[in-house]
Formats: C-alpha cells, structure tokens, sequence
C-alpha cells in the first residue's frame, strides 16, 4: 500500500528540497528505531524529518534558521497531522537538556564562492559559511546520545573533509553511499551515518544511481522506489505573502 501522500508547502522564492533530500531520508531509514528522538537541523520545509515522522513512531524537533522555512515546516506538519517541535534558530546557537538519538540533516555544503546565488535566502541555505561542517561537527557530538546516529548528506567531492573532520571531532563515520548522475559520470552526493567514538570499519554501500541514461526522466528502478515511497507533493508560495504573525518564532 502507498504510503500518505506528504503535501509540503515551498518558497518560490527560496530553497526547494530536491532528490537529495529523498535520497537522505531513504539512508536514514537504515539507521531509525521506534521512539527515538530526533533533530533535524536545516529543516527547510520539514521535508526529511516529517518523512521519517510519518513513516515511524518518533519525537521530531525541527531547527530551521529562516524564518519563513521554519513557518512553513510548522504548516506542512500540521496538515500532516505530525506532533512535532520547531524551533526558528540559529543551529549553532541551540542548546538542549535533552540528547537526541539522531541528528540527521542536509545541511549548506557548497564552499563559499562555488555557489553564487543573488537570493539571500537560497545563498544561506547552500553555501557552508553559513554552517562550516567543523562547526557542525561539535554542537552534534554536544547533543547526540552516546550511540546516537548522526546521519546527512555532502557533497562528494568533500569527501577527504567529510571523514577528516569527523574523526578529528570525535565522529566515526561507519555507513556510507555514493550517488551517482549515471555509471559513467562522477559521484555527486555522499550519504553518510557516524556515531560517537566506535571503533567500527567504514561499510561502503553500492552506488545509487539516479539514471539510467542522460534523459531526464529516465530513472533507475531504486530512484523510482524512493520517489514512490517518499510520495510527496510540493506547493509553491511566495514569502511576501506569508504573514509571521509571530515573528517566526513557531
């Protein structure tokens, strides 16, 4: 049976969840259990978390730093009918009592000048000045349960940085996998999952590939199973014509 569809409202004018996000959420399911506690940081639209939070029995916290993204991660996941906590702030500056069992995310990775964007809102959801991942790296380690998950996605050709810096931070990375335009071209996205201090060998899954040749709509048989499984559909708004009525602190 079809899972329910997740209706998410999007900013015309602001950063839209793509594949990887699917992608992130089809990894991340690996590694969920019932009841767990999980952050997601970046929520964008909530996209991945109210995913993994419709498909499995967890407390959901949501940070978003835009405010008009963290309004609408509220309004997806009250249509949803998801009990969720979201909180418009800076990650960085977040600080919590509680530990989490996993942090998972699709965090800003292009490095500072790779991306341009006019648009102030797309530039700080994409580019990683605004979350470098050392950063990143020590608030999980500070808020992640000692055999927590700290599960996301990079860009792979950060690879050698990634797992770097995970390991200098006290991060062992043990799952991870590749994903691929196609057989023949490079690999784009890293999916990652590491844990507190293990000591566990790095697993390397087999490649995801999303296409089967350089037309867009031909899709391998696994992407089709995760678009499938995600069953999401998007509406676009403007931020002009959404009223924070709160100030975005939802």
């Amino acid at each position: 049976m079809d899972k329910k569809v997740l209706k998410l409202y999007q900013l015309h004018d602001g950063y839209c969840y793509n594949s990887d996000s699917l992608f992130l959420y089809d990894f991340a399911k690996t590694f969920i259990k019932k009841s767990f506690c999980v952050l997601e940081v970046g929520s964008g639209s909530g996209v991945v978390g109210l995913l993994c939070a419709r498909d499995f029995d967890i407390h959901l916290v949501m940070i978003e730093i835009d405010p008009y993204m963290a309004f609408l991660s509220k309004i997806n996941a009250a249509s949803a009918h998801i009990q969720t906590e979201i909180i418009h702030k800076n990650f960085l500056d977040f600080h919590s009592t509680s530990k989490f069992d996993m942090i998972i995310s699709n965090p800003p990775f292009y490095r500072s000048g790779t991306i341009g964007a006019k648009n102030e809102r797309i530039k700080v959801a994409r580019n990683e000045e605004f979350l470098p991942f050392r950063n990143f790296c020590i608030k999980v380690k500070k808020l992640l349960n000692p055999k927590g998950s700290f599960v996301f996605c990079y860009d792979a050709k950060e690879v050698h940085r990634v797992f770097y810096t995970l390991k200098n931070e006290g991060l062992n990375p043990e799952v991870a996998r590749f994903v691929y335009p196609r057989m023949d071209k490079q690999a784009s996205v890293l999916l990652c999952q590491a844990r507190i201090n293990t000591k566990s060998s790095l697993k390397i899954l087999p490649p995801l590939l999303t296409h089967n040749s350089s037309a867009q709509l031909d899709n391998t048989d696994e992407v089709k199973r995760i678009y499938k499984n995600a069953n999401t559909h998007s509406i676009k708004v403007c931020s002009k014509d959404i009223c924070l009525e709160d100030g975005g602190n939802t």
